[in-house]
């Protein structure tokens, strides 16, 4: 729950980044645009996929450690290293995948400045790319929570 609570604070700051990132504009205009298009709620446009993202990563990732560490052989005090990061990488990978749909969903409500609703969107995605287009990027969300998750 403090995960997708500080996803509030956050949110405004990856919405920025987001749309800087597709359109390749400074803060100032990134900003600027954010506020003319909807001032300042705008910038916590597709929350609630942000914390969906949260919770599913977050709940999977710490949820699943001690069991997957346990299972591993990696709970003993003794245990290696590579144990231990190896149970933090499948942990994470795996929270990863299970987060993947709410954050290109996040993704498409944050670059979204045409004013078109969230399901149409979501329904083109659906109908152009089927299930697959709500794991686009998967692969590098998975290698980027492996590394996070096995050095923590």
């Amino acid at each position: 729950a403090a995960a997708a609570f500080a996803v509030n604070f956050t949110h405004p700051i990856e919405l920025v980044k987001t749309r800087m990132q597709a359109s390749g504009g400074s803060i100032g205009a990134t900003m600027g645009g954010v506020m003319k298009e909807g001032g300042v709620p705008a910038f916590w446009k597709g929350l609630p996929f942000g914390w969906g993202r949260e919770l599913s990563y977050t709940s999977v990732k710490l949820g699943a450690y001690a069991p997957v560490r346990n299972a591993i052989g990696a709970g003993d005090k003794d245990a290696p290293f590579y144990l231990k990061f190896l149970a933090g990488a499948i942990t994470g990978g795996t929270g990863s995948i299970i987060g993947n749909p709410f954050d290109v969903m996040k993704t498409l409500a944050q670059t979204n400045t045409t004013g078109e609703p969230l399901g149409g969107l979501v329904t083109k995605l659906y109908a152009d790319q089927g299930i697959a287009g709500f794991y686009r990027g998967v692969q590098v969300n998975i290698i980027r929570a492996c590394i996070l998750n096995a050095t923590k």
